[in-house]
């Protein structure tokens, strides 16, 4: 057999051997220095990074593993760097992400910039392999626009208000009855709804995707389980929480739960796409797949039965299949309702609408309880607004409450959206080289526009207006207004301006991020304020949310894809109608 002995050594080379020596280190040297974070020029970064492969991730790492505040980190390095512009180093061996604390020029590179940014590339890394046609992830192509007219009737008024609405509002007359019983239950404790929300807010999405059906309602059957119960033990401590415990959820259900939480499983990697598809070969995930697939397909073929005989529209797959009809016909082709474009876009409404309402009504909770003033004023409103549910002691039906105009409601919910931070930031992918600032940025770099600093909640960074660009300069009446000592404090009243001697609410009084902007903004925007909308309303009226004690009550976040609360404890009392 041929020795696999280098023939050198055999021989006795020295010299070769020593050149080989020598050699080996020098090229791992090489090696090491070419994969070292490689600066864009002229944007501020942290010099110590670009001295390790690892560049600024080290860092970012043990900051949430405190706080499981990513996007808090991200912010902190505009403010450490006292830059508006900054780039990061977080994944090894890539390009260096660019992150921008200003409204200003988010807006306008959002909005008036859709040459120059697209939808992130690592955006979809990160979630695309759960429904990768759906049209969330993709670049503003004439196939984009395609699947949102497929989409576009559920986020009509005629929607919205007649089937959605209705939908939200059964649902969350479910989670009164619930909330009714675990008081009963707890007896004064408090106790946590971070799954009864979570829940609840996929109940109301689903009821409104596929119509309603009582096996797949959580809520419902959590409500019969505690029907069943007549008490619990109690701590022996007032200021302790009460542990309840939870009905079991279908396997449908199940298996959304699951896709979504693998989305979180590719965040935290470094190389988000292989992560997740290495996610995906487990058993789990497979099963989770499988599941999801059997049951919209099952809810397709109700919807086609609908369909074929003239039933009217009870839900989203009802629209869905309506407007593939529409376009089959255009295109001279066969209609295809089972899709693999009309099954992700189903589960992509499905997993985006419930996750990031579900975290905006957590939060809500936790300003109510916590501004008592607020709670009280934001009651004595609806109970005006809503004369008629008062005398007749009952709730407001969901048309009532789209309906009938409440100002202060209304600058309650935006000031919920703006302080939850349900996205804490807005990523965008550079489709060409451009400019941020003045700053050269480079094609096929990940541009994070940040919705939680400067400019937002504390004062903007000094910027000259020549470095902004031409469509900038020319939005320069955008500018915000409110004093910057206040912006981190939770405050509906911003939201109200004085017109003709009437207080009423204005939109466009400040900045908000959290939605996106421009022809790619969030697709559900107005879906989360009618179920906000609904939610606060029904939820205000029936109970008076006291503050928990301090440890309780924290606003520590577990930073996913969505800005979610740690923990969410509520001590309500239900209230009479009024």
């Amino acid at each position: 057999m041929e020795s696999i002995v280098p023939r050198f050594l055999v021989d006795g080379d020295t010299t070769s051997y020593l050149v080989l020596s020598v050699s080996i280190p020098g090229i791992i040297y090489l090696c090491y220095r070419w994969a070292l974070p490689k600066p864009i020029p002229g944007i501020p970064y942290n010099k110590d990074a670009v001295k390790s492969i690892f560049g600024d991730a080290t860092s970012m790492v043990e900051y949430t593993s405190k706080t499981q505040e990513m996007y808090a980190w991200m912010v902190e390095q505009n403010i450490k760097l006292q830059s508006p512009v900054v780039q990061v180093f977080v994944r090894p061996l890539s390009n260096p992400w660019i992150v921008v604390s200003d409204f200003r020029e988010s807006y306008d590179c959002l909005v008036r910039r859709t040459k120059d940014f697209d939808k992130s590339v690592w955006f979809k890394d990160v979630a695309g392999g759960v429904m990768p046609e759906s049209h969330i992830f993709m670049r503003t192509t004439p196939r984009f626009k395609q699947h949102r007219r497929l989409i576009q009737d559920i986020m009509s008024p005629v929607f919205l208000n007649n089937v959605a609405a209705m939908h939200i509002h059964n649902v969350c007359q479910d989670v009164i009855h619930v909330w009714e019983q675990k008081a009963r239950l707890a007896s004064g404790h408090a106790f946590s709804v971070i799954k009864d929300v979570h829940y609840a807010a996929l109940d109301a999405i689903w009821a409104l995707i596929f119509g309603d059906d009582s096996a797949n309602s959580t809520t419902k059957a959590q409500l019969d389980l505690f029907l069943t119960m007549e008490k619990i033990a109690l701590p022996g401590n007032s200021n302790s929480p009460v542990e309840l415990p939870r009905a079991d959820s279908p396997l449908t259900v199940q298996s959304v739960m699951t896709l979504t939480q693998s989305i979180e499983a590719s965040l935290k990697s470094p190389m988000p796409a292989l992560a997740h598809w290495m996610y995906r070969q487990t058993s789990a995930m497979k099963r989770a797949f499988k599941i999801k697939e059997e049951f919209i397909k099952r809810e397709v073929n109700d919807a086609e039965r609908r369909f074929d005989t003239k039933t009217d529209v009870q839900c989203a797959v009802d629209n869905f299949l309506r407007r593939e009809a529409v376009a089959a016909e255009k295109e001279g082709r066969q209609r295809n309702f089972h899709s693999r474009d009309i099954y992700d876009e189903i589960l992509g409404l499905l997993i985006a609408a419930h996750d990031t309402t579900s975290t905006s009504i957590l939060w809500a909770l936790k300003f109510m309880a916590d501004h008592q003033d607020v709670q009280k004023k934001l009651r004595k409103a609806l109970h005006t607004a809503h004369s008629n549910a008062v005398s007749e002691k009952r709730l407001p039906t969901y048309q009532e409450i789209l309906n009938s105009p409440v100002h202060y409601r209304d600058a309650v919910v935006e000031e919920i959206f703006r302080c939850s931070l349900t996205e804490a930031a807005v990523t965008r992918t550079s489709i060409r080289d451009t400019e941020i600032l003045g700053h050269f940025v480079p094609k096929d770099t990940e541009v994070f526009f940040m919705c939680n600093g400067p400019s937002i909640f504390s004062a903007a960074f000094p910027i000259d207006d020549a470095v902004r660009s031409t469509s900038s300069q020319e939005g320069k009446d955008q500018a915000c207004h409110w004093d910057p000592t206040k912006m981190a404090v939770f405050d509906p009243e911003r939201w109200l301006i004085e017109e003709n001697g009437q207080i009423i609410f204005d939109h466009s009084a400040g900045p908000l991020l959290i939605f996106s902007l421009g022809e790619r903004g969030c697709y559900g925007r107005k879906m989360a304020y009618v179920e906000m909308k609904i939610f606060l309303t029904l939820l205000i009226w029936s109970f008076d949310f006291q503050a928990c004690p301090e440890e309780l009550s924290g606003y520590g976040a577990v930073d996913k894809l969505v800005h979610a609360p740690q923990q969410c404890y509520i001590n309500p009392i239900p209230l009479s109608r009024p």
